[in-house]
């Protein structure tokens, strides 16, 4: 029991950190070429 450590919110953080690191620049791009489309459609038709 004493071996094991237990996470803490620490760790937790870090891990959403480094998830929301790695997600949000592709997600981002999605969206602006995505925006991008919108406008170049509504200014267009």
């Amino acid at each position: 029991m004493r071996g094991e450590p237990k996470p803490d919110w620490k760790d937790f953080l870090a891990l959403v950190l480094a998830a929301y690191s790695l997600l949000f620049p592709p997600l981002l791009v999605i969206l602006g070429v995505l925006l991008l489309f919108l406008l170049l459609v509504r200014v267009f038709l």
